[in-house]
């Protein structure tokens, strides 16, 4: 187990109602250490522009994460962007031995298996998300993976393993017993009534 602190990821839910995330965002981001820009259907300007946009509610560059942005050698102009993950498919498309060779990036990795992962940290990912661990509303229908598996997951590689699905307060505990550094959530923050405290439950979870 990586000894980092425990990271809490918001994920947004990638309805592209940017003025709601928007709102979410901006009243439970000090509960938070990042919030990911997951909107498969934007194109990347839009994506940088809902970056922009957490910006100028006062949201520290280093919090915020823009899924799927894979042109790197691109993403020189907009200095602020420190934080890109990636989906299989991403990694797919991206050529060459090593993922990343930005200092200035931290890269992270959604897997889905122990193959996934170890190529992923092989690749020189920063860190794995790894789910569905939880029964989740994101993957209805959808076994999920459980904590055995996630453990072996945490066991089998050195770089920090993000816990996703179904992550509530009640399992925060049994996560990270299994060894991850973090947890990712996406509908307990998003779909809550009242997503500041649902994101400070996360915390004092954590805490």
């Amino acid at each position: 187990m990586n000894s980092l602190s425990f990271e809490l990821h918001a994920v947004s839910p990638g309805v592209g109602d940017q003025q709601r995330f928007l709102k979410i965002a901006a009243d439970a981001w000090p509960w938070l250490d990042y919030i990911h820009i997951r909107e498969k259907h934007l194109a990347t300007e839009q994506k940088i522009q809902w970056a922009h946009s957490l910006l100028n509610a006062g949201i520290p560059s280093d919090r915020i994460v823009i899924n799927g942005l894979c042109e790197l050698n691109k993403l020189e102009k907009h200095v602020f962007i420190q934080r890109i993950h990636w989906g299989q498919s991403d990694m797919a498309t991206t050529q060459g031995s090593s993922l990343n060779k930005s200092d200035r990036i931290r890269l992270g990795i959604s897997v889905h298996s122990l193959h996934e992962a170890r190529v992923a940290e092989e690749r020189g990912a920063d860190y794995l998300f790894y789910g569905h661990v939880f029964s989740s509303s994101s993957k209805p229908g959808s076994k999920p993976r459980g904590i055995y598996a996630l453990s072996e997951i945490c066991s089998a590689v050195s770089i920090p393993v993000i816990a996703i699905g179904g992550i509530e307060p009640a399992n925060i505990a049994a996560v990270r017993a299994a060894g991850a550094n973090g947890a990712a959530v996406i509908s307990s923050i998003w779909t809550s009534d009242n997503p500041e405290s649902a994101a400070a439950a996360l915390r004092r979870a954590i805490e």
